[in-house]
Formats: C-alpha cells, structure tokens, sequence
C-alpha cells in the first residue's frame, strides 16, 4: 500500500516530546481517583470565578453565595466543562486510528504519533467521567455523562431545532450514503459536497464532516482517503477543536496567586494541557502537512469546510455574555452558556444550597433585563481568552488562505481582528458595535 512520506523533522519533533512527557508518570488517573475519594472541598475552588460562563459580577444572586456555595458552583463547572472535553475528545478515538492506519506506514513513526495520542485521549476520558461521578454523587443530582461534543456541532451558538438534532448514536442512512459514494468516486467528486456545502444547514455541516473524518475514513479504500486529502482535513478540524479548548483551558486556573484553587484539580488541568499542547502542535503541524501534499481538488476541498467552521467558531466566540443570553429570545443558546447553566442546575441539588433555590428561567430572565451598557463590555479574562483564539485561528486562516464572510460574521469579524491586535489587556473593555 501507498502511504504518506511526511517531513521527518516533525515526528522527531513529536516523539521527542512524548518522551520527555512520559519519563515520569503522566496519567491522569492517579489524579481522577484522589479527586473521587475527596470529593468536593468546599473550602477550595475549581476553577477561576471568572471563567464559569454565568455573569457573576453582574448578578446579586450569584454574588450572594458563600465562600462553600461557590466552590460547589466550580466544582459542578469543572465537571460539566470536562465532561464537553471527553465527549469531544471520543472522536479522536475513532478519527486518529483511522487515518494513521488509511494514511502513514504501519508502525512508522506518523503512524505511532497518532496511536499515542489515542492511549493518552483514552485516559483523559476515563478521569473526566471519574470527576462527573463524584460531583453527581455529592449534589445528589442525575445526569448523565453522555452529550454531544465540539465535533456533533455542539459549538457557538445553536438553534433548538439543531439541538434536538444533535445524537450520539450512529446511523448510516441515505444520504451519508451518497456522500460516501462522492468519496468513493475520487477527488473529482469533492466539487459536489461542496457545492451542496453552500445551501445546506448547519446539522448537514457538522454531521456530514464527523462522518467524513470518521466513518467513511475507516470505511474507504487507504487510496481514496489519500487522495480525498482526509488525514489533513480530520487534522485541521481537530486543531479547530483544539483552539476552543485550550482558550478555556488555559485561564481554568488563571492567577493562582489571587485564589485558593484546590490541588488536585489544579494539578489534574496543567497535566492535561501538557498533554494537550502535544495535541496541538501535531493537528496543526502534521495537519498542515497533509493539506500541502493533497491534489488541488482536495485543498480546495478541504479550505472550504474549514471556512465554515472557522466561521461559525468567530461567530459564536467573539460575543459577550449578555449578547449570549439575548440569543435565547431568538431560539438560540450557546454551548458556554448551556454549560454554565448545567453547572448552576446541578449545584442547586446540594443540601448547601438548600437556602438558594431559585427558578432558572426567572434568574435568565432577570440577566436579560440589565443594563444595556454592559452588554458591549468584557473583562480581562475574556480578552485574554479572545486574544488568544483569535492569534491562533489567525493561523490557520493564513495558512489555507481562507476567505472569510464578512458580511455573514458582521461586528463579530471586527472582534476578531480587535483581538489579534490586543497589545495590552485592560480590566473592561468596549468591544465593537
């Protein structure tokens, strides 16, 4: 079989650095399980105040919580942010395999890349599942574990009817059929998914792009997956993926000299984003990579899902909160507000907020009534976190020389563009109208 012969810098690069990684321990199980045993400890917090997506400086409610009550509030946070990590992340289970097996030489050091970062997603799941666990178990609340993740289109701001479209659960049907057939039939079919790309609704985007990525990668001849140019297109998505990530995670436990964050956790977030940086650097290096060595057919191919769902991300991200919470009035909610309403929700079950039951929907409510002057402010967490989106997504765009809609991204382009050019971050700042 033919396989991809890649620039061997790279996996020198890659393989340097999981050694370097793994001459101690790394998992994080040792980590999930300490967590379980301990369970919540309502002295400490799990995350930074400002990053949980509830607007907590504006809101009396939320300020009025003890210094227990917010520490459950961070802990039921973490949970609900890592169980969307994990969920995200069982896509890599299925997507790396199948590429490194379709696309590099068996055993090569491309192909192991892909299978170490495989066995390290594997561990990272089962230590997210332990902490929901435990935090399910001390809130006394039922949820279940299982959501779809950044890959089912569960990103930005969704509509209701896409969100009851969203499934976990697998089904080869008619359609999917005939985009396998479009596969099957070479690179100079890829001109009719996207054609069908630029009048189809956003459930046919995401759900179209997982099973090309996925399914049909396993289910395709290795020559067709070459020559479709799917191991850059699966490599590049994921480092889309990889950017909404790490924009949050990495501000989870920002200032660790202003707040008394719990150890364990604290510890169990740097070990992920280690593992994660990793990650990183292998969907954009080795992604970018395969883009190149693709037939034109392909880039083109390629460049024109990945506009559409870097669009979609700058759409959904460069938005304040209370521009977040506006969006339900039109059918709209977005995953971090979803999130952080999960996370409220389920620290309401805890006996400690036995004093602070309140009615969801009359507290959103009540947020929608604030002062039109905050709805254009962020703070500097979130210009952090814009910032630095927007420096890697910029990436990216350069990279595939994307066109971005200007006219479908309206002021949240011109967000974007603020952000990239941030020299020094300021307490609250007017973002564009």
């Amino acid at each position: 079989m033919d396989t991809v012969i890649i620039d061997p810098r790279l996996t020198k690069i890659q393989n340097r650095l999981f050694e370097q990684a793994h001459t101690n321990p790394l998992e994080l199980k040792s980590l999930a399980i300490a967590i379980n045993k301990q369970g919540i400890n309502g002295e400490k917090l799990y995350s930074h105040p400002g990053i949980i997506p509830l607007p907590m400086p504006f809101c009396g409610y939320l300020r009025s919580l003890s210094k227990r009550q917010k520490a459950i509030l961070s802990a039921a946070f973490l949970a609900n942010f890592y169980k969307f990590v994990a969920n995200s992340e069982s896509q890599a289970l299925v997507s790396n395999i199948s590429v490194s097996e379709k696309v590099f030489a068996t055993y090569s050091d491309e192909y192991m890349i892909l299978h170490q970062e495989t066995n390290e997603e594997l561990d990272h799941i089962w230590s997210f599942r332990t902490i929901h666990s435990m935090v399910v178990r001390e809130t006394g609340v039922k949820d279940s574990f299982d959501e779809p993740g950044f890959f089912y289109g569960n990103v930005g701001a969704i509509s209701q009817s896409d969100m009851e479209k969203l499934t976990t659960h697998f089904t080869f049907d008619v359609e999917l059929e005939k985009t396998l057939s479009h596969l099957m039939n070479g690179k100079n079919f890829l001109k009719n998914l996207v054609e069908q790309l630029q009048w189809q609704d956003r459930s046919w985007l995401y759900r179209t792009l997982r099973f090309i990525v996925g399914d049909a990668v396993r289910m395709l001849p290795a020559e067709k997956v070459q020559e479709n140019g799917l191991g850059g297109l699966w490599l590049l998505y994921r480092y889309v993926a990889n950017v909404e990530l790490k924009q949050a995670e990495s501000f989870l436990f920002d200032e660790p000299e202003n707040f008394d964050y719990e150890p364990l956790a604290f510890e169990l977030n740097q070990g992920h984003l280690a593992d994660e940086a990793r990650h990183y650097t292998t969907s954009f290096d080795l992604g970018l990579e395969l883009y190149k060595k693709a037939s034109p057919e392909a880039q083109d191919f390629i460049r024109h899902f990945l506009q559409k769902i870097v669009e979609d991300n700058i759409n959904g991200a460069f938005m304040t909160y209370l521009e977040k919470i506006d969006l339900i009035k039109q059918g709209l909610l977005s995953t971090e507000v979803r999130v952080g309403l999960d996370a409220l929700r389920m620290s309401l079950h805890h006996p400690e907020f036995a004093d602070k039951q309140i009615d969801l929907d009359e507290l959103v409510d009540s947020w929608r009534d604030m002062s039109l002057s905050w709805r254009k402010i962020i703070g500097s967490l979130e210009q952090k976190s814009w910032h630095y989106r927007a420096q890697q997504l910029s990436r990216l765009i350069q990279s595939l020389e994307l066109e971005l809609n200007k006219d479908r991204l309206g002021n949240r382009y011109e967000r974007y563009k603020d952000a990239l050019a941030i020299k020094e971050i300021q307490k609250l700042v007017e973002v564009a109208q």
